[in-house]
């Protein structure tokens, strides 16, 4: 956002701030912003309703060339009245989440409506981060192929996170960074961590995230005291430091089964140069491959995870390899001015092709 307010581009964000100070940073910017109320998990039809009435009324005020959306429900309802108003459109597909996991009556209706957005229209680009999420989405409708492009993560900022050789230290210090939910992973590997130590492995695991009490997924916070109190975990709640962090650990963990995109922890990490343990979901093996720059679990099991971490904590010369390779992999591949520069043509793209 911020390239396209400096070649001249007015730029309107549509979210639900939570937090002033992020809304008045990005006002900072130059990015005119508005606030719309949306639940992310309500499956009310007077509540999304209500969101769609929103949209539609911001939408006629700021009469957009261009709308971008991210994320299953606004890419719908967003998908929806562009259609209907004909307004080219650009879908960011960043992990089909947990809704395309479980064969159920609300997977079945966010797969109709997507056919519905779909469906031979000439007015829509879509952004994947890998291509198995690509695969998926183009199986459920017609959609011209030229139309879905594959756009590797967020892109990182390779002078912010920048390659950093391991702090030596007494322990092989591990960090988790995430949203923290089930679904994530943490639970799995504080019980690995447990393992390990009770082996007498000299190892620490460090925590930061955000908690989320409106997810229905969430580790609870007592959850996390609890581990602390154990000392399991040295809990950091949320931060905004996460190079810091990165540097100061051995390996990045995230076992997660989640439904994703490219998780942009593991990016940073990789760039900071250091070896990460994945769980084996198609996201993370667009940045990770198996005992070449990193471990992708076969299993998602306290044994899988606890083999892992202490073949990484043993072999202190592969791990630094493999971060070394997944930092000229970032720069290669991943970096900010790359996915920028592509993100834009898929923009352009999608002007071109109004008709």
């Amino acid at each position: 956002m911020n390239k396209l307010v400096k070649i001249g581009h007015e730029i309107h964000l549509i979210s639900n701030f939570s937090d002033e100070k992020i809304k008045k940073n990005l006002e900072q910017q130059g990015i005119i912003c508005w606030d719309l109320d949306i639940d992310r998990f309500s499956t009310n039809v007077f509540s999304n309703a209500k969101i769609l009435i929103g949209f539609y009324i911001l939408l006629n005020k700021i009469k957009p060339d261009l709308i971008h959306t991210i994320t299953i429900k606004p890419n719908i309802i967003g998908g929806l009245i562009s259609r209907m108003k004909t307004i080219p459109q650009v879908i960011s597909v960043v992990g089909l989440g947990r809704v395309f996991l479980k064969e159920n009556i609300v997977k079945k209706l966010v797969k109709f409506l997507y056919k519905v957005i779909l469906y031979k229209n000439r007015n829509i680009q879509l952004i994947f981060e890998h291509s198995s999420d690509k695969d998926t989405l183009a199986g459920i409708t017609a959609i011209d192929k030229s139309r879905l492009n594959v756009i590797d993560g967020a892109g990182i900022d390779t002078e912010k996170y920048a390659y950093a050789p391991e702090e030596e230290s007494e322990s092989t210090k591990v960090l988790f960074a995430s949203r923290l939910l089930k679904s994530k992973g943490l639970e799995l590997l504080v019980e690995s961590i447990r393992k390990l130590k009770k082996e007498g492995i000299k190892i620490e695991l460090s925590v930061a995230g955000i908690v989320d009490d409106e997810d229905p997924d969430r580790i609870p916070l007592n959850q996390v005291k609890s581990w602390t109190d154990e000392g399991l975990i040295h809990w950091l709640g949320t931060r905004n430091d996460v190079d810091v962090l990165l540097k100061k650990c051995n390996i990045m963990v995230l076992p997660t089964k989640y439904a994703e995109g490219i998780p942009r922890i593991i990016l940073e990490a990789c760039s900071i140069g250091r070896a990460c343990i994945v769980g084996n979901m198609p996201g993370c093996q667009s940045i990770i491959t198996n005992k070449v720059n990193g471990i992708v679990l076969k299993n998602h099991t306290i044994e899988s995870l606890s083999d892992s971490l202490r073949f990484l904590v043993n072999n202190p010369i592969i791990r630094k390899d493999y971060g070394l390779k997944s930092s000229n992999l970032i720069k290669d591949k991943f970096s900010k001015e790359i996915v920028i520069s592509k993100t834009i043509q898929v923009y352009q793209n999608a002007l071109i092709k109004k008709t």
